[in-house]
């Protein structure tokens, strides 16, 4: 028996247009609900259109509410509007380093001839070009980056721009390196989560580009907007769409019921897979449970105490750093007698 018998060519899918429902998709037009957002964003930006020096920027707030989009949509009305600005968009989670950044520069100045090339020759390069024009920096995930020396050199050398860094953490630019953080000056603009009106309307938007009419029942659409609302992430809203539509295709429906969007949400736990730590990162992950509200030095005490192997601060401080990029801890700063430390905390406790 044929695996594919009942599939035809001719036969009609739910689905019209199944990129809306992905994450990374782009609507036409304004994003709803996030205009005066669009508009500061393009306020730090607009000194670059009289050859003057922009206003740097840090955009905060939980994952899912559009911060992303939001800075990629300013990016595009930009290069619609001159081409006397290069804007660069570098995920820093992906381009961890500063050699991986100054390569990703490249690819997007089409400049090919890296081979051979140290980071300094490149970085170089990458300066002199860029200097030909204005320049608009959108680094996101900026708090995933393994160092930021890479920003100091940008601010010191390219005579104007606009940085762009997007985080989900509103602490983060406490803990930038006071030289950097001087240096760039940023204000800061929040994103708060969506209302539940307006997740329906962004829903619903997105049902329209990625379904026939009428492919869905109210009651399972309701239900969608609200495990939406409960996650307060919009991607969640998106996953359960596209998951509910397959499993609707895979059982021959042609609409979209509360019990396929059941059987998709039991599916969550996949769509957020637990993070594989290594035997350290989950000795002290069991050390911070264990012992809330410490810092990060009473925290290696009690590790290195625990451990016949004495490993080193360096390597603790690495792990602690890792655990921080995984969003399963925080480290909140606290001034002390001996100057500065961190207060290590579970993200749950926030």
């Amino acid at each position: 028996m044929s695996l594919f018998k009942n599939y035809s060519k001719d036969s009609e899918s739910i689905f019209k247009n199944e990129i809306a429902l992905d994450p990374s998709f782009t609507p036409r037009g304004k994003i709803e609900f996030r205009e005066n957002e669009n508009q500061y964003i393009a306020d730090c930006i607009k000194p670059l259109l009289h050859r003057r020096n922009g206003k740097n920027l840090i955009i905060f707030g939980p994952p899912g509410i559009g911060k992303t989009l939001a800075c990629k949509k300013v990016k595009e009305a930009l290069e619609e509007e001159t081409n006397e600005i290069s804007v660069f968009y570098i995920n820093l989670w992906k381009k961890n380093t500063q050699h991986k950044i100054t390569l990703e520069l490249c690819e997007q100045l089409d400049y090919k001839f890296t081979h051979n090339k140290s980071s300094e020759e490149l970085l170089r390069i990458v300066k002199q070009k860029i200097n030909q024009n204005s320049a608009v920096f959108i680094f996101d995930e900026a708090d995933k980056a393994e160092s930021l020396e890479l920003l100091y050199q940008l601010t010191e050398d390219i005579y104007r721009k606009t940085i762009i860094m997007i985080t989900n953490d509103k602490n983060w630019i406490y803990k930038l390196d006071p030289r950097l953080k001087s240096r760039i000056m940023p204000d800061s603009l929040e994103f708060r989560p969506y209302k539940k009106d307006e997740i329906k309307s962004i829903l619903k938007s997105r049902v329209q580009l990625a379904f026939n009419q009428s492919i869905i029942e109210q009651k399972a659409m309701e239900l969608i907007i609200d495990k939406t609302e409960e996650a307060t992430d919009i991607r969640i809203g998106l996953f359960l769409l596209r998951e509910s539509a397959f499993i609707a295709e895979s059982s021959s429906s042609k609409q979209i019921k509360n019990e396929h969007v059941e059987k998709a949400i039991s599916k969550l736990a996949d769509f957020k897979k637990p993070i594989e730590l290594d035997k350290d990162e989950e000795k002290i992950m069991e050390i911070v449970d264990k012992n809330p509200n410490k810092t990060t030095n009473e925290i290696f005490m009690i590790y290195q105490n625990a451990d016949e192997q004495n490993k080193s601060q360096r390597t603790f401080l690495r792990k602690i750093n890792n655990l921080e990029k995984a969003n399963l801890i925080k480290l909140e700063e606290v001034q002390g007698i001996q100057g500065r430390s961190y207060k290590v905390k579970k993200l749950s406790e926030f």
